[in-house]
């Protein structure tokens, strides 16, 4: 008896497995579902089904041609006029960054005569790097990463001590 609850409980699930219920829109399209053979009785042959036209008869434009050939010209011709008006040296870095760069590095140079020549700055400067846990070869460093975020972050919180901000501002002026 218990092999033939076993046989109809396997079959009941064999059932609930096969679920018959069909699923995916079967109304929507002609035919079917979407998934299901299309409505053309016969493929053509030709690209997008579209047959010859006879000889000198013109090809009728779809509504949506103009607008798309008219379009991509636009696009095309604003795409030329942006890039070949503007100036060389918007378009590359090298030509902006380069006295950026060179200022930046004037700046820099002019701080670190100023701390060599000042032996109270280096002094107020290595106190600064004991309280940092840094060592006196990175006090250049420190200069020079004035202003990176970390240093800049640590100004504006308190985490680097307020001598260095009196430091730098010493540093950089005239």
């Amino acid at each position: 008896m218990s092999s033939h609850l076993r046989g109809l409980a396997r079959r009941a699930g064999a059932e609930l497995l096969r679920n018959t219920r069909v699923r995916g829109g079967g109304g929507g399209y002609p035919g079917g579902s979407f998934w299901s053979e299309g409505t053309q009785t016969g493929k053509n042959g030709f690209l997008f089904g579209e047959v010859p036209l006879q000889p000198g008869q013109p090809r009728k434009l779809l509504w949506w041609e103009p607008y798309w050939y008219v379009g991509f010209g636009v696009m095309g011709a604003a795409i030329y006029a942006i890039y070949h008006g503007k100036p060389l040296e918007a378009l590359d870095i090298k030509y902006w960054a380069a006295p950026r760069a060179a200022k930046e590095l004037d700046v820099e140079m002019r701080m670190l005569d100023k701390l060599s020549a000042r032996p109270d700055l280096q002094e107020r400067l290595s106190a600064v790097l004991k309280q940092l846990n840094m060592i006196e070869e990175e006090a250049y460093d420190l200069v020079l990463m004035r202003n990176e975020y970390k240093v800049k972050l640590g100004l504006h919180t308190g985490r680097v001590p307020e001598d260095l901000k009196s430091i730098y501002e010493e540093l950089e002026a005239e």
